[in-house]
């Protein structure tokens, strides 16, 4: 498609100062674009600031930025940097897909296979369980903002009690998550960062994408009006806890931007990141979330029927962020929306669009 700037009619009916539409593509002419303009009309009116990116198969078809991300000094652009919050789980699951895929690990590996001193009733908690919260593990040991080793992180993980026989029911845990990290710089040799730079978002041609890695010097990080325990953005956890980040590490707290996570979107369309066998894995519905119709795969919940399409989602929310991302493999379509302001749930914003991209009888399939 040819690539062209849009200077949106945005401008006339949003009282914001700080609404910008980035460079894009044109739309697809089975888009309903005046709905969706609708749609974002109103969130804007309900006090929606953030970042929405939309994707086909292909490119970014559809950009958008309102609002002030630093009050009063810097607006919300396309490559604004938001914290993805647990959307990054997603990359704790490829990266064990792609050690898998490396000879690495299987999924039937249990946590003694890793880790010395780990108690009898967590011995043989297996990867699949760790990836489909089934591990029967609690949410959280720590705040996010608390500095911890890796060892000492572990050390505490392995200590706390069970809230579930281990294989026997869905319970969320960030903790299951930050283990999985760890596993993956013990069979790596690399730190955790680093084996998804150099084995995903390398690939990808995610550069904006990470903790530590990038140069965050020149980039926008959205901050909350009242700081939490002193802080006002994610980067601000960074900071503070300066590498000894585990109760983030492999569950959230990755930064990123709308155009990075729209590639990963398009670089797991094909097979240059995960094989076939391997995404297979990734979007399985292996177990049920509770609620009908809903199923955990990989750092992934799976709705095998959304409007008689597959969707594979991921939402994340910290005190500094609230972000969606939505997948539509069989059109190849994704929105990512992300915000730092609770005036409006993103959620409802990317069901409202999904709904638009996939009414249309002449929305395409994936060939």
């Amino acid at each position: 498609m040819k690539q062209i700037f849009l200077y949106v009619c945005l401008l006339v009916w949003i009282s914001s100062p700080a609404v910008q539409a980035s460079e894009t593509h044109d739309a697809p002419r089975w888009i309903d674009r005046a709905a969706m303009d609708e749609v974002l009309r109103q969130a804007t009116r309900d006090g929606f600031v953030g970042v929405v990116g939309i994707s086909d198969g292909s490119s970014t078809i559809f950009s958008f930025a309102v609002g002030d991300a630093v009050a009063g000094e810097a607006p919300y652009g396309e490559v604004t940097l938001v914290d993805i919050a647990s959307i990054t789980k997603q990359f704790t699951g490829a990266a064990i897909l792609k050690l898998r895929e490396q000879g690495k690990v299987q999924l039937s590996d249990r946590l003694d296979d890793f880790f010395k001193d780990v108690p009898e009733n967590k011995k043989a908690i297996t990867l699949h369980q760790l990836l489909t919260h089934t591990a029967g593990l609690a949410d959280v040991v720590g705040q996010d903002q608390e500095a911890i080793e890796r060892d000492d992180y572990l050390a505490r993980a392995f200590a706390a009690p069970l809230v579930a026989k281990p294989g026997t029911r869905y319970e969320y845990s960030n903790m299951g998550y930050s283990l999985l990290a760890a596993i993956i710089e013990v069979t790596s040799g690399q730190a955790y960062e680093d084996y998804l730079f150099d084995n995903l978002w390398k690939p990808a041609g995610m550069y904006t994408t990470g903790y530590y890695r990038p140069d965050w010097s020149e980039r926008t990080v959205p901050q909350i009006a009242v700081p939490h325990d002193g802080l006002s953005s994610a980067k601000d956890v960074l900071d503070r806890t300066g590498g000894k980040t585990w109760h983030l590490f492999g569950n959230g707290g990755v930064l990123s931007t709308a155009p990075d996570m729209l590639r990963w979107h398009r670089a797991l369309l094909g097979t240059k990141i995960l094989s076939a066998e391997s995404k297979e894995l990734l979007f399985a519905p292996h177990v049920s979330e509770g609620e009908e119709g809903y199923y955990y795969g990989y750092g992934w919940s799976i709705v095998p029927d959304y409007k008689g399409k597959k969707l594979v989602w991921h939402n994340g929310g910290s005190h500094f962020s609230r972000a969606e991302f939505w997948r539509f493999p069989e059109t190849g379509m994704a929105i990512f929306i992300a915000t730092h302001s609770k005036d409006v749930e993103p959620y409802f914003m990317a069901d409202a669009l999904a709904k638009i991209l996939n009414s249309s009888s002449s929305a395409p399939e994936r060939k």
